[in-house]
């Protein structure tokens, strides 16, 4: 497998100008498809988390060698990271299998703490109308939604922080 081999997903490329830094949690879904095969094209520093160990590895051969490839489990990996409170990344994708999605609402405050200007974060429609609630409780606004599948069940919701 080769980056040529991938065919990008959509996404707000028109974000990532804004950007010199990446992360992107459970990256390994699709090889980098939903996210970093962008942030690639827009030239920053990309750290991607997840636990899939033969598609990190692959990723690693194919991205640059600049990047960082952390090969863990996101939801042990955040809160170390996020208590930390030493790294932050000017974007955090966070493109969670469907079966993650609940994990990703009520982790949403600790990941809103890694991203310094966007957040994007993939979620089930249904799931989606309770991200109002967090909204209200962060320094965060939800700029746009994206759809990210042909079902119309799974969008990009897309937020920007306050002040940003």
């Amino acid at each position: 497998m080769n980056l040529s081999d991938i065919s990008p997903n959509v996404y707000p490329i028109n974000l990532l100008s804004e950007c010199s830094t990446g992360l992107c949690l459970f990256g390994a879904g699709f090889y980098g498809a939903n996210d970093a095969i962008h942030m690639l094209g827009a030239d920053i520093a990309v750290h991607v988390v997840d636990n899939d160990e033969v598609k990190m590895a692959t990723m690693e051969d194919m991205y640059p060698s600049s990047w960082i490839f952390d090969t863990n489990d996101v939801t042990v990996w955040l809160p170390k990271i996020a208590n930390a409170k030493v790294v932050t990344w000017d974007i955090v994708s966070v493109d969670a299998p469907q079966n993650m999605f609940p994990w990703v609402l009520s982790n949403f405050d600790e990941i809103a703490t890694l991203a310094n200007k966007y957040l994007v974060v993939t979620m089930a429609v249904e799931l989606a109308e309770a991200v109002a609630y967090f909204c209200d409780n962060l320094d965060w606004e939800l700029v746009s939604t994206m759809n990210r599948s042909q079902s119309g069940l799974i969008e990009l919701l897309i937020f920007k922080r306050v002040g940003g």
